[in-house]
Protein backbone atom coordinates (compact mmCIF):
# COMPACT_ATOMS: atom_id res chain seq x y z
CA UNK A 1 0.00 0.00 0.00
CA UNK A 2 0.94 3.54 -0.84
CA UNK A 3 1.04 5.73 2.06
CA UNK A 4 -2.29 7.63 2.48
CA UNK A 5 -3.42 10.72 0.37
CA UNK A 6 -1.19 9.10 -2.55
CA UNK A 7 -3.03 8.87 -5.60
CA UNK A 8 -1.82 4.88 -5.57
CA UNK A 9 -4.00 3.28 -3.44
CA UNK A 10 -1.85 0.00 -4.60
CA UNK A 11 0.06 -1.89 -7.67
CA UNK A 12 -0.66 -4.87 -9.17
CA UNK A 13 2.17 -6.44 -11.71
CA UNK A 14 2.88 -9.00 -13.87
CA UNK A 15 4.40 -11.85 -11.04
CA UNK A 16 0.92 -11.02 -8.55
CA UNK A 17 -1.15 -14.00 -8.64
CA UNK A 18 -4.49 -14.29 -10.20
CA UNK A 19 -7.16 -13.67 -7.43
CA UNK A 20 -5.00 -11.23 -6.23
CA UNK A 21 -6.61 -8.33 -8.78
CA UNK A 22 -10.42 -8.48 -7.60
CA UNK A 23 -9.30 -8.50 -4.03
CA UNK A 24 -7.55 -5.41 -4.08
CA UNK A 25 -10.69 -4.14 -6.08
CA UNK A 26 -12.63 -4.84 -3.32
CA UNK A 27 -10.50 -3.11 -0.36
CA UNK A 28 -10.06 -0.33 -2.50
CA UNK A 29 -14.16 -0.29 -3.05
CA UNK A 30 -14.60 0.01 0.79
CA UNK A 31 -11.40 2.62 1.35
CA UNK A 32 -13.61 4.91 -1.46
CA UNK A 33 -16.65 4.51 0.06
CA UNK A 34 -15.32 5.65 3.40
CA UNK A 35 -13.50 8.73 2.30
CA UNK A 36 -15.37 9.85 -0.92
CA UNK A 37 -19.17 10.70 -0.37
CA UNK A 38 -20.28 11.00 -4.20
CA UNK A 39 -19.11 7.22 -4.17
CA UNK A 40 -20.95 6.48 -1.07
CA UNK A 41 -24.06 8.01 -2.95
CA UNK A 42 -23.85 6.20 -5.68
CA UNK A 43 -23.53 2.69 -4.24
CA UNK A 44 -26.58 4.12 -1.86
CA UNK A 45 -28.40 4.86 -5.07
CA UNK A 46 -27.61 1.65 -7.04
CA UNK A 47 -28.52 -0.38 -4.30
CA UNK A 48 -31.98 1.15 -3.71
CA UNK A 49 -32.56 1.26 -7.96
CA UNK A 50 -35.89 -0.15 -9.27
CA UNK A 51 -35.42 -3.25 -11.66
CA UNK A 52 -38.71 -4.81 -13.93
CA UNK A 53 -37.74 -7.84 -15.75
CA UNK A 54 -38.96 -8.21 -19.27
CA UNK A 55 -40.12 -11.56 -20.62
CA UNK A 56 -39.32 -11.45 -24.84
CA UNK A 57 -39.81 -14.45 -26.97
CA UNK A 58 -36.80 -16.69 -26.44
CA UNK A 59 -34.84 -14.89 -24.00
CA UNK A 60 -35.38 -11.95 -20.70
CA UNK A 61 -34.14 -8.88 -20.01
CA UNK A 62 -33.92 -6.56 -16.67
CA UNK A 63 -34.55 -3.13 -16.60
CA UNK A 64 -32.79 -0.84 -14.00
CA UNK A 65 -33.91 2.57 -13.15
CA UNK A 66 -31.23 4.54 -12.20
CA UNK A 67 -31.30 8.51 -12.48
CA UNK A 68 -27.62 8.98 -11.62
CA UNK A 69 -26.54 7.58 -14.94
CA UNK A 70 -28.12 10.40 -16.99
CA UNK A 71 -24.77 11.87 -17.61
CA UNK A 72 -23.42 8.69 -19.62
CA UNK A 73 -26.71 8.24 -21.21
CA UNK A 74 -27.36 11.67 -22.27
CA UNK A 75 -23.35 12.21 -23.06
CA UNK A 76 -22.72 14.23 -26.29
CA UNK A 77 -19.84 12.39 -28.11
CA UNK A 78 -19.61 14.38 -30.96
CA UNK A 79 -15.94 15.94 -31.78
CA UNK A 80 -17.01 19.04 -30.98
CA UNK A 81 -18.82 18.40 -27.23
CA UNK A 82 -15.46 15.69 -26.71
CA UNK A 83 -13.03 18.81 -27.96
CA UNK A 84 -15.01 21.33 -24.88
CA UNK A 85 -14.69 18.97 -21.86
CA UNK A 86 -12.32 18.43 -19.69
CA UNK A 87 -11.12 14.40 -20.40
CA UNK A 88 -12.73 12.84 -16.95
CA UNK A 89 -10.59 9.71 -16.93
CA UNK A 90 -7.34 11.74 -17.69
CA UNK A 91 -5.63 11.42 -13.63
CA UNK A 92 -4.93 15.18 -13.39
CA UNK A 93 -9.10 15.25 -13.82
CA UNK A 94 -10.00 13.34 -11.37
CA UNK A 95 -11.23 14.41 -7.66
CA UNK A 96 -8.46 14.92 -5.35
CA UNK A 97 -10.07 11.91 -3.04
CA UNK A 98 -10.18 8.82 -6.37
CA UNK A 99 -7.79 6.59 -5.82
CA UNK A 100 -7.11 3.97 -8.15
CA UNK A 101 -5.15 0.91 -8.35
CA UNK A 102 -1.91 1.15 -10.93
CA UNK A 103 -2.45 -1.87 -13.13
CA UNK A 104 0.88 -3.86 -15.05
CA UNK A 105 2.40 -0.12 -15.26
CA UNK A 106 -0.04 1.30 -18.12
CA UNK A 107 -3.76 1.32 -16.68
CA UNK A 108 -5.38 2.15 -13.26
CA UNK A 109 -8.33 0.92 -12.05
CA UNK A 110 -10.81 3.45 -10.65
CA UNK A 111 -14.26 3.13 -8.62
CA UNK A 112 -17.03 3.93 -10.84
CA UNK A 113 -19.07 6.75 -8.91
CA UNK A 114 -22.17 6.02 -10.77
CA UNK A 115 -22.23 2.43 -10.76
CA UNK A 116 -24.47 0.13 -11.91
CA UNK A 117 -23.25 -3.08 -10.29
CA UNK A 118 -22.59 -3.50 -6.74
CA UNK A 119 -18.38 -3.29 -7.72
CA UNK A 120 -18.25 -1.72 -11.17
CA UNK A 121 -14.58 -0.15 -12.22
CA UNK A 122 -13.66 1.41 -15.06
CA UNK A 123 -9.79 0.60 -16.28
CA UNK A 124 -8.52 3.91 -18.05
CA UNK A 125 -5.26 3.75 -19.22
CA UNK A 126 -2.23 5.96 -17.63
CA UNK A 127 -2.19 8.56 -20.94
CA UNK A 128 -4.70 10.21 -23.05
CA UNK A 129 -5.18 8.25 -26.11
CA UNK A 130 -8.33 7.29 -28.49
CA UNK A 131 -10.56 4.40 -27.33
CA UNK A 132 -9.45 1.62 -29.97
CA UNK A 133 -9.73 -2.17 -29.11
CA UNK A 134 -7.26 -3.41 -32.16
CA UNK A 135 -3.66 -2.01 -30.37
CA UNK A 136 -5.34 -2.74 -26.56
CA UNK A 137 -6.37 -6.17 -27.00
CA UNK A 138 -3.64 -7.78 -25.43
CA UNK A 139 -4.25 -5.72 -22.06
CA UNK A 140 -8.02 -6.55 -22.59
CA UNK A 141 -8.05 -10.35 -22.37
CA UNK A 142 -4.67 -9.82 -19.92
CA UNK A 143 -7.27 -7.94 -17.95
CA UNK A 144 -9.77 -10.69 -18.03
CA UNK A 145 -7.33 -13.54 -16.60
CA UNK A 146 -6.15 -11.10 -14.06
CA UNK A 147 -9.52 -10.45 -12.73
CA UNK A 148 -10.95 -14.37 -13.30
CA UNK A 149 -13.04 -16.26 -12.25
CA UNK A 150 -14.83 -13.70 -9.86
CA UNK A 151 -15.65 -11.01 -12.88
CA UNK A 152 -16.45 -10.00 -16.31
CA UNK A 153 -14.61 -7.02 -18.90
CA UNK A 154 -16.18 -5.18 -21.22
CA UNK A 155 -15.33 -2.44 -23.85
CA UNK A 156 -17.86 -0.20 -25.70
CA UNK A 157 -16.47 1.39 -28.94
CA UNK A 158 -16.20 5.00 -29.81
CA UNK A 159 -19.34 5.19 -31.37
CA UNK A 160 -21.16 2.31 -29.56
CA UNK A 161 -21.79 3.60 -26.21
CA UNK A 162 -18.43 4.79 -25.05
CA UNK A 163 -19.73 8.28 -22.89
CA UNK A 164 -15.57 8.92 -23.31
CA UNK A 165 -14.39 7.79 -26.15
CA UNK A 166 -11.45 10.30 -26.64
CA UNK A 167 -9.65 7.70 -23.79
CA UNK A 168 -8.88 4.55 -23.62
CA UNK A 169 -11.10 2.50 -20.67
CA UNK A 170 -12.56 -0.53 -20.27
CA UNK A 171 -14.91 -1.37 -17.19
CA UNK A 172 -15.43 -4.50 -14.68
CA UNK A 173 -18.14 -6.34 -13.23
CA UNK A 174 -18.75 -9.30 -11.11
CA UNK A 175 -19.50 -12.40 -13.39
CA UNK A 176 -23.27 -13.36 -13.91
CA UNK A 177 -24.34 -9.87 -13.51
CA UNK A 178 -26.12 -9.20 -16.99
CA UNK A 179 -28.60 -12.02 -18.35
CA UNK A 180 -27.31 -12.80 -21.18
CA UNK A 181 -24.72 -14.52 -19.54
CA UNK A 182 -26.82 -17.22 -18.79
CA UNK A 183 -28.84 -16.92 -22.32
CA UNK A 184 -26.28 -17.77 -24.13
CA UNK A 185 -25.38 -21.10 -22.57
CA UNK A 186 -29.21 -22.34 -22.46
CA UNK A 187 -29.76 -25.05 -25.08
CA UNK A 188 -30.15 -23.95 -28.61
CA UNK A 189 -29.11 -20.74 -28.20
CA UNK A 190 -25.71 -21.21 -29.84
CA UNK A 191 -24.52 -22.33 -33.27
CA UNK A 192 -20.90 -23.32 -33.80
CA UNK A 193 -19.76 -21.54 -37.47
CA UNK A 194 -16.41 -22.84 -37.48
CA UNK A 195 -13.09 -23.51 -35.78
CA UNK A 196 -10.09 -21.40 -36.82
CA UNK A 197 -6.71 -21.38 -35.27
CA UNK A 198 -7.79 -23.11 -32.24
CA UNK A 199 -10.36 -20.65 -31.54
CA UNK A 200 -14.55 -22.08 -31.75
CA UNK A 201 -16.29 -19.07 -33.42
CA UNK A 202 -20.48 -19.49 -32.77
CA UNK A 203 -23.61 -17.26 -33.03
CA UNK A 204 -26.25 -16.82 -30.94
CA UNK A 205 -29.80 -18.07 -32.10
CA UNK A 206 -33.35 -16.14 -31.02
CA UNK A 207 -31.69 -13.67 -28.36
CA UNK A 208 -33.11 -10.75 -30.35
CA UNK A 209 -29.81 -9.83 -31.18
CA UNK A 210 -26.57 -10.53 -32.84
CA UNK A 211 -23.91 -11.96 -30.91
CA UNK A 212 -20.93 -13.63 -32.17
CA UNK A 213 -19.03 -15.85 -29.45
CA UNK A 214 -15.22 -16.70 -29.10
CA UNK A 215 -13.73 -19.29 -27.09
CA UNK A 216 -10.22 -20.52 -27.33
CA UNK A 217 -7.39 -21.36 -24.86
CA UNK A 218 -4.55 -19.13 -26.51
CA UNK A 219 -4.07 -15.48 -25.97
CA UNK A 220 -2.40 -15.04 -29.33
CA UNK A 221 -5.08 -17.40 -31.04
CA UNK A 222 -8.32 -15.51 -29.46
CA UNK A 223 -6.88 -12.17 -30.19
CA UNK A 224 -5.96 -13.07 -34.05
CA UNK A 225 -9.33 -13.81 -34.71
CA UNK A 226 -11.26 -11.26 -33.02
CA UNK A 227 -8.86 -8.86 -34.92
CA UNK A 228 -9.54 -11.12 -38.21
CA UNK A 229 -13.43 -10.04 -37.68
CA UNK A 230 -12.53 -6.54 -36.77
CA UNK A 231 -11.07 -5.99 -39.91
CA UNK A 232 -13.75 -8.24 -42.05
CA UNK A 233 -16.52 -5.65 -40.41
CA UNK A 234 -14.34 -2.66 -41.54
CA UNK A 235 -13.91 -3.97 -45.07
CA UNK A 236 -17.71 -4.64 -45.01
CA UNK A 237 -19.16 -1.10 -43.68
CA UNK A 238 -16.16 0.28 -45.99
CA UNK A 239 -14.91 2.32 -42.87
CA UNK A 240 -11.56 3.36 -41.98
CA UNK A 241 -12.65 3.75 -38.51
CA UNK A 242 -12.96 1.19 -35.73
CA UNK A 243 -16.65 -0.69 -36.84
CA UNK A 244 -19.04 -0.46 -34.16
CA UNK A 245 -19.05 -3.23 -31.71
CA UNK A 246 -19.38 -3.95 -27.91
CA UNK A 247 -16.95 -7.03 -26.28
CA UNK A 248 -17.85 -8.61 -22.92
CA UNK A 249 -15.05 -11.10 -21.74
CA UNK A 250 -13.97 -13.37 -18.60
CA UNK A 251 -12.15 -16.22 -18.25
CA UNK A 252 -12.86 -19.06 -16.58
CA UNK A 253 -11.67 -22.86 -17.01
CA UNK A 254 -8.31 -21.75 -18.91
CA UNK A 255 -10.15 -20.24 -21.41
CA UNK A 256 -11.31 -16.75 -22.74
CA UNK A 257 -15.09 -16.74 -23.40
CA UNK A 258 -16.02 -13.34 -25.41
CA UNK A 259 -18.78 -11.80 -26.91
CA UNK A 260 -19.10 -9.71 -29.75
CA UNK A 261 -21.78 -7.40 -30.31
CA UNK A 262 -21.26 -6.04 -34.24
CA UNK A 263 -23.32 -3.24 -34.34
CA UNK A 264 -25.04 -0.30 -37.12
CA UNK A 265 -26.27 2.18 -35.17
CA UNK A 266 -25.17 4.12 -32.21
CA UNK A 267 -28.41 4.78 -30.96
CA UNK A 268 -31.71 3.47 -31.48
CA UNK A 269 -34.79 5.35 -33.35
CA UNK A 270 -36.57 6.08 -30.27
CA UNK A 271 -33.59 7.80 -28.33
CA UNK A 272 -34.28 10.87 -31.18
CA UNK A 273 -37.71 11.15 -31.05
CA UNK A 274 -39.31 14.73 -29.23
CA UNK A 275 -40.52 15.18 -25.87
CA UNK A 276 -42.33 12.44 -23.94
CA UNK A 277 -41.77 10.31 -27.14
CA UNK A 278 -38.30 10.13 -26.86
CA UNK A 279 -37.02 6.81 -24.97
CA UNK A 280 -33.57 7.57 -23.32
CA UNK A 281 -31.65 4.65 -23.85
CA UNK A 282 -28.09 4.92 -25.17
CA UNK A 283 -27.04 0.74 -25.81
CA UNK A 284 -23.77 0.03 -24.35
CA UNK A 285 -22.26 -3.22 -23.71
CA UNK A 286 -24.53 -3.33 -20.66
CA UNK A 287 -27.78 -2.69 -22.35
CA UNK A 288 -26.75 -5.70 -25.47
CA UNK A 289 -25.92 -7.65 -22.56
CA UNK A 290 -29.49 -7.46 -20.81
CA UNK A 291 -29.60 -5.08 -18.90
CA UNK A 292 -31.33 -1.74 -19.95
CA UNK A 293 -30.47 1.55 -18.10
CA UNK A 294 -32.99 3.74 -17.82
CA UNK A 295 -32.59 7.50 -15.94
CA UNK A 296 -35.31 8.84 -16.50
CA UNK A 297 -38.74 7.18 -14.54
CA UNK A 298 -41.12 7.36 -17.41
CA UNK A 299 -38.91 5.36 -19.65
CA UNK A 300 -38.45 2.44 -16.89
CA UNK A 301 -42.03 2.14 -16.98
CA UNK A 302 -42.51 2.13 -21.17
CA UNK A 303 -39.95 -0.64 -21.88
CA UNK A 304 -41.93 -3.82 -22.60
CA UNK A 305 -40.91 -6.89 -24.93
CA UNK A 306 -41.79 -5.08 -28.52
CA UNK A 307 -39.33 -2.01 -27.43
CA UNK A 308 -36.80 -4.18 -26.06
CA UNK A 309 -36.97 -6.17 -29.49
CA UNK A 310 -37.32 -3.13 -31.77
CA UNK A 311 -34.14 -1.53 -30.25
CA UNK A 312 -31.78 -4.40 -30.57
CA UNK A 313 -32.98 -4.37 -34.68
CA UNK A 314 -32.42 -0.92 -34.83
CA UNK A 315 -28.74 -0.91 -33.31
CA UNK A 316 -27.54 -4.73 -34.40
CA UNK A 317 -26.47 -5.84 -37.63
CA UNK A 318 -29.27 -8.25 -39.09
CA UNK A 319 -28.26 -11.86 -39.85
CA UNK A 320 -27.19 -11.48 -43.48
CA UNK A 321 -24.17 -9.42 -42.58
CA UNK A 322 -23.38 -11.76 -39.56
CA UNK A 323 -23.14 -14.36 -42.43
CA UNK A 324 -21.31 -11.98 -44.59
CA UNK A 325 -18.54 -11.07 -41.48
CA UNK A 326 -18.09 -14.87 -40.98
CA UNK A 327 -17.57 -15.65 -44.66
CA UNK A 328 -14.81 -12.44 -45.20
CA UNK A 329 -12.95 -14.78 -42.46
Amino acid sequence: MITTGSRIFASFNEKDGQGLLASLCSDLLSEQKAIWPKLREGYLAQETARMREIFCPGFTLKVQWNPQRIVSSAASVDPTSIQARPCFLCRENLPDVQQAILYREEYIVLCNPAPIFRQHYTVAHIQHRQQSIEPALPAFLTLMQDFSPRFMVFYNGPRSGASAPDHLHFQAAPADAMPVEGDIHADGKRRLLKRTEGVDLFKAVGLGRAILVLQGAERECVAAVLLKIIAAMRTIFQTPDEPMLNLLGSYRENRWHIMMFPRRRHRPSVYDLNGDAQILISPGSVDMGGLFITPVEKDFQAVDAALVQNIFQDVSVDEEMVERIVDAL
